[in-house]
């Protein structure tokens, strides 16, 4: 066997020997340089930790823009099919009334598909004996939750005040309200510039369009679009408007009237005279709705917090939809009662019935109509309505007197209704 001159296969194979040993050299300073950073980071270990979390910080900010961007597309959803619907404005409507005359304070309603909570101010020791009333599990204290189609059917009275309520979200796949009737006559809107104009023209929209016409009174620098009438000269506007059925007149303003006037920072009263709503902070007796450069909303002092980066779109696109607080006057020689605020009982009903049957309770001329049971919202089973035919007069027949301006007989007690 012929034995190879060494220096011969060396020169012949000089380029390949030489990017070994380039390449061998490189690994060797790449783990010199690598041991030397570890050593500085306090070992091994220590550097391979440093080394993860910085590479799932840097995945977090490059993925952060499509997570951010999925939340707003599904929270806008949740809000435009919410939002659209009638009924969940009536149902989160019945639902804070009946939990008001359950004994609790409301402020605030979570509707989703099937349920409605309602959060209570200092609910902690207190909850219904209603046995449709339920702690959900995953909620805090203070929420209380019943089944959209076992809400009750509630009557008007003269002394409960019309919850007044605006979305300012979405929690968990729910649209969250809050009710502007409830608290202080003062509500002002703080946080993150952006967001919480947003949020103000937000609101401020859903109050025109669900508060009769007139009782919305919008001050200059609300909107850029929107020239309005100087702060103090559209205090004056909205001092002149008188409460409508039972609703307060409403000022809508980037900024409080200066001075401050007297009503504004008195303690508020029972049913205020007039409710401000403010871009920024206020004083006085007042709510705060608090948002951030994320969109999330929150009632300070309370343990509501919503996503509202998708309110202002969701808004605008049902804007059309949205229901009024009440609605219009049924026509004239309606039958029907419509619903307000307060449950009937029982007992009320067994009366009404019987002085429906009882013989010469009708009276000359055409007398207010009595309703066992009013015809119930769009929310609820069309099985759950039932009405009692009008009375009608027992003297000889003439033509009907003109119905009153709300559109029905005028009944004692009653102030306003929702659409039947």
């Amino acid at each position: 066997m012929r034995s190879t001159d060494p220096f011969e296969f060396i020169d012949r194979h000089r380029d390949t020997i030489f990017r070994v040993l380039g390449i061998i050299a490189v690994l060797l300073v790449v783990f010199l340089l690598v041991r030397h950073l570890a050593m500085r980071q306090g070992g091994w270990r220590a550097g391979w930790r440093r080394l993860r979390r910085e590479l799932a910080i840097t995945g977090h900010a490059f993925a952060a823009p499509v997570r951010a961007w999925l939340r707003h597309r599904r929270s806008l959803r949740v809000l435009v099919r919410g939002l659209r619907d009638p009924a969940t404005w009536r149902d989160a409507e019945r639902a804070v009334a009946a939990a008001r005359d359950a004994g609790g304070r409301a402020y605030a309603a979570l509707v989703d598909r099937d349920t409605v909570t309602v959060l209570i101010a200092g609910g902690d020791d207190v909850f219904p004996d209603d046995r449709r009333w339920w702690p959900a599990e995953d909620d805090p204290a203070g929420h209380w939750t019943v089944a959209r189609d076992e809400l009750p059917p509630v009557v008007p009275v003269p002394d409960q005040v019309h919850p007044v309520l605006v979305a300012v979200g979405e929690v968990g796949g729910r649209c969250a309200f809050v009710d502007l009737a409830a608290g202080p006559p003062m509500v002002s809107v703080e946080g993150d510039r952006r967001s919480a104009v947003a949020l103000h023209q937000a609101v401020a929209a859903q109050l025109e369009v669900r508060l009769p016409e007139g009782l919305v009174v919008v001050a200059e620098g609300v909107h850029r679009d929107f020239p309005g009438s100087p702060v103090r000269a559209a205090h004056r506007a909205a001092r002149e408007q008188r409460p409508t059925l039972g609703l307060s007149p409403v000022l809508v303003t980037a900024e409080l009237p200066d001075p401050v006037p007297a009503e504004l920072s008195e303690p508020p009263a029972l049913f205020p005279e007039l409710r401000l709503l403010l871009l920024g902070p206020g004083r006085g007796h007042l709510r705060t709705l608090l948002t951030d450069r994320h969109g999330q909303v929150s009632v300070l002092g309370t343990p509501l917090l919503a996503m509202g980066n998708a309110l202002s779109r969701a808004v605008a696109a049902v804007l059309d939809r949205i229901p009024p607080v009440l609605p219009p006057a049924p026509p004239a020689g309606s039958t029907e009662t419509p619903r307000a605020f307060v449950e009937l009982d029982d007992e009320e009903e067994a009366d009404e019935e019987e002085t429906a049957g009882a013989p010469g309770a009708t009276g000359a001329g055409w007398a207010a109509p009595t309703v066992v049971a009013p015809r119930p919202p769009a929310a609820e089973l069309d099985d759950e309505a039932e009405s009692e035919p009008a009375r009608r007069p027992s003297g000889p027949a003439r033509e009907p007197e003109a119905a009153p301006s709300g559109g029905t007989p005028a009944a004692t007690g009653t102030t306003g209704s929702l659409p039947a």
